[in-house]
């Protein structure tokens, strides 16, 4: 799995349960608290997600990142999220 796609699953971790997952704005405190990296990391990690159209960043009082539907499509799917090795 691309590390940036384990990011992805650990947001759909965060807004599985919530009656409107693509609604939940999850903070960065939540990411750098599951995923024990580096802001710097995760900022380019949701970069990654944002331009193959998996989340949504919004700049509000902090900064909010929403899963998209078709982020929470592939995180359902985790074969879809295993890089292809061949062996």
């Amino acid at each position: 799995m691309q590390e940036h796609h384990q990011l992805l699953q650990t947001i759909y971790e965060i807004v599985k349960s919530d009656p409107q997952p693509e609604h939940y704005g999850c903070r960065p405190r939540e990411l750098i608290l599951r995923q024990l990296k580096e802001w710097s990391v995760i900022h380019q990690h949701l970069s990654l997600l944002q331009d193959e159209g998996f989340v949504i960043m919004e700049q509000q009082d902090t900064l909010v990142i929403r899963i998209t539907t078709a982020g929470l499509k592939k995180a359902k799917q985790p074969d879809s999220l295993v890089k292809k090795t061949g062996l």
